[in-house]
């Protein structure tokens, strides 16, 4: 969920950070053939894009974004700390507002946030087990969505509601502790089997410091904020299909957007699988209920499919189309003349150019969209580059996930079935 407040610009911090990325590319080398977690990982990501707003929207024209990351890991193992990692990663963005132009409340571009360098994660953890039972503690500033309301296939998409729910997303006084601004908080993650992963957090009410939006970080701990409670079981229901079941709840009662105050809370679920006789297919669907007097999302529906290897001479790339649907609230609808629904649908090619960098070609038709009153149908058009390095890992291009991070969930179930 982006921040609406502007930030100066830093072209010598971008650079600065730009040239250490390169540097990793030329230090990485290959990649290791250790599937394990190293001792010391470090990553870079560079995503670039650009959009243009074709027709409908606020205004048409001609918007890039760019957004750089800085992520390692250290595990405690080898330094004789049994179980325990610490993580971190620092982010730096930059370019103007799609969603200004578009008009949107579901955020078309996943990277969008107006321009600021920020510690985006830094958590201590500590595991107690093995890779079938186990049970974990972190602590930090943690990002909420890297392990709650998560979907692997759905990563594929550049619409913000395919990584967070909208209806999870606008929660709050300015969004949960998620891109572009985390909290602090304590989570702890239960692997009692292969099959079941169970979490529960705990995290600082506001996000960030709403008053000082532009600082590297804010880890401020205020009674007045309260807390954002949040508990999710998943479920393997094979080696490659997986059920979320989410429940979240903010402990402080909030202004409604008629009269009086509520306490914003909310419910989801989600299944990612593969399309059963259709190989190289994968297909998602999510749902979400929030509570639509205290936010203007009140529910969401969204599903997609992604096609591994589309064309023959083209094995790593990727095709997908989704649909996000988000429900406005009675109250927001009366109050601020919202329609009671925006929907977005999006189709992706993503070409994977070696290991390290992908382009990605989207296109996605806004009907209806919310983000204000009477805003027309938008058509936009875009282009993402990814660049990636690591060590001593590659770190992929085709993969929106932090590499350096360690897996917090058991080895997918063995059905004895081949992989779909």
């Amino acid at each position: 969920m982006p921040s609406r407040t502007p930030a100066r610009r830093c072209p010598v911090l971008s650079a600065g950070l730009i040239g250490l990325a390169m540097g990793m590319v030329a230090w990485s080398g290959p990649a290791a053939a250790d599937e394990s977690q190293p001792s010391v990982s470090l990553s870079a990501r560079d995503t670039f894009d650009i959009w243009d707003v074709a027709d409908g929207g606020v205004r048409r024209g001609t918007v890039a974004l760019n957004k750089l990351q800085l992520g390692g890991t250290v595990q405690g193992d080898d330094f004789g700390l049994a179980g325990f990692s610490v993580h971190g990663q620092i982010f730096r963005t930059d370019g103007r507002s799609l969603s200004g132009r578009i008009g949107d409340i579901q955020t078309a571009d996943n990277i969008e946030t107006p321009p600021v360098t920020r510690l985006f994660e830094a958590w201590i953890e500590k595991r107690f087990g093995n890779d079938e039972r186990s049970l974990a503690f972190r602590a930090g500033l943690i990002d909420l969505n890297a392990d709650f309301d998560s979907i692997e296939t759905a990563g594929l998409m550049l619409s913000s509601s395919h990584g967070v729910g909208p209806d999870l997303s606008k929660s709050g006084v300015d969004g949960p502790s998620i891109f572009p601004v985390t909290s602090l908080a304590l989570e702890m993650s239960w692997l009692p089997s292969k099959r079941w992963t169970f979490r529960v957090a705990a995290f600082d009410g506001v996000s960030g410091d709403p008053g000082r939006p532009a600082v590297f970080v804010s880890a401020r701990l205020s009674p007045r904020d309260g807390a954002l409670v949040i508990g999710q079981a998943d479920y393997h229901l094979s080696d490659a299909a997986r059920i979320e079941v989410g429940l979240w709840r903010y402990s402080r009662a909030l202004p409604a957007i008629g009269p009086g105050a509520a306490h914003d809370q909310g419910i989801y679920a989600s299944l990612d699988t593969p399309v059963p006789h259709a190989k190289g297919w994968r297909a998602w669907g999510r749902a979400g209920l929030a509570s639509g007097s205290v936010q203007a999302v009140s529910g969401y529906l969204g599903a997609g499919l992604v096609r591994q290897g589309p064309l023959k001479d083209r094995p790593d790339d990727q095709i997908g189309i989704a649909i996000a649907r988000a429900e406005i609230g009675a109250p927001a609808m009366t109050a601020l003349g919202l329609p009671n629904a925006e929907t977005s649908i999006e189709a992706t090619y993503q070409l994977k150019l070696g290991n390290s960098v992908a382009v990605q070609p989207d296109v996605q038709y806004v009907i209806h969209p919310a983000g204000e009153a009477g805003v027309r149908t938008a058509l936009a058009m875009g282009l993402r580059l990814v660049l990636t390095a690591g060590f001593p890992k590659k770190a992929p291009a085709a993969d929106s996930a932090d590499p350096t991070a360690p897996p917090d969930g058991p080895p997918p179930p063995d059905t004895g079935a081949p992989p779909t």
